[in-house]
């Protein structure tokens, strides 16, 4: 689905492509410092949650793309994923009568029920709607990456430092 209208891109990613204009850009667009060091995983969220975390916050963080700003939301990416794992557990596994964890299928879970007797279904899917919602925000599916046009990197020209050096 799309977000109607041209999609925006940050003045950072405009200064990468090459596409940026002092002209189109509000002069008070808000520029949050990036983190300094890698985020530990809030003390809350479940096992699913804080691997999940572990590995996004180390991936973003190494791709720049992290700011002070964006805890909350990759918080929420985390604690959706957390959920979503859980209630997927509660789909497609059971405990049979010694106790040992059993895979079944969805049919096996979906027999004799309907959609207002499936609470853990409908949890999981909307859960896993949440987590797509939000991981394109920070450009983590391949239609969203898409999107960034980066053009080839040059040797030692930042172009936060071409920027910077224009504005003096």
């Amino acid at each position: 689905m799309g977000s109607g209208g041209h999609n925006r891109k940050s003045k950072n990613q405009k200064i990468i492509e090459g596409t940026f204009r002092k002209d189109r850009n509000p002069s008070n667009e808000p520029n949050p410092p990036k983190i300094s060091d890698i985020l530990k995983p809030p003390s809350h969220l479940g096992k699913y949650g804080k691997k999940m975390w572990k590995k996004l916050s180390k991936t973003l963080y190494e791709e720049g793309l992290l700011t002070v700003l964006d805890d909350q939301a990759l918080e929420l990416i985390c604690e959706a994923y957390d959920q979503y794992r859980q209630a997927h557990e509660a789909v497609y596994y059971i405990r049979d009568a010694q106790g040992k964890r059993k895979r079944r299928s969805l049919g096996e879970y979906m027999e004799g029920r309907n959609s207002q007797t499936m609470p853990e279904y409908t949890a999981m899917n909307r859960h896993f709607n949440n987590i797509a919602k939000l991981l394109k925000e920070f450009g983590m599916t391949p239609v969203a990456r898409n999107r960034i046009n980066l053009p080839e990197k040059k040797e030692g020209v930042d172009p936060m430092e071409e920027l910077l050096k224009d504005e003096v």
